[in-house]
């Protein structure tokens, strides 16, 4: 297996720091993997393993389409999951979608199409992982989650980043594009 990449928007420590409390008002242990702290992030698109020309074709197009992008606000709303509600798959912070994140992800896509990447088509779920991949088969849950009371946190950059899972945390960034500070 290649190294494998994505872009995704990073959150900031005082968004880590409430996600990292509310995470410990969960039974996490139901999970196979739970998401470290640092490791915390909205993604735009998953790339999967990439040449060294892809990634330069990439680079070329997103540094000209960031500075059309003004720093804007990520706000996380709530705790969700994918899946079985008593046996969830992944258990998230849901992001709200606004104008501007719905804009970076179609042209993130869109560059990466371009490049040769096959980017998920399916509708885009703003979301931040906490944990995923249900641990036991004969327990379940019961989903009252915790309420998120956090204030929304600006974003300013987008990072390219890659897969390292033997090492915490293990997304490491890459590359970093910032947007334009008008």
């Amino acid at each position: 297996m290649g190294t494998h990449y994505f872009f995704a928007l990073p959150i900031q420590p005082e968004l880590r720091q409430m996600l990292e409390q509310v995470s410990r008002e969960i039974d996490l242990d139901l999970f196979k993997h739970i998401v470290y702290p640092e490791d915390y992030h909205v993604t735009l698109a998953f790339l999967g393993d990439a040449s060294e020309e892809q990634l330069s074709s990439l680079h070329e197009q997103l540094s000209d389409v960031v500075t059309t992008f003004p720093p804007f606000e990520l706000k996380a709303e709530r705790i969700a999951a994918f899946g079985r509600e008593k046996k969830p798959r992944v258990l998230y912070a849901s992001v709200q979608i606004n104008a501007w994140l719905d804009k970076l992800h179609r042209a993130v896509v869109h560059a990466c199409s371009k490049s040769g990447f096959i980017v998920d088509q399916r509708e885009y779920r703003p979301h931040i992982t906490l944990a995923k991949k249900w641990r036991d088969s004969n327990k379940e849950i019961t989903p009252d989650w915790p309420t998120l009371i956090c204030d929304s946190q600006e974003v300013s950059c987008l990072n390219l980043y890659k897969v390292a899972p033997t090492e915490k945390p293990r997304y490491q960034v890459v590359r970093t594009y910032a947007f334009n500070k008008l």
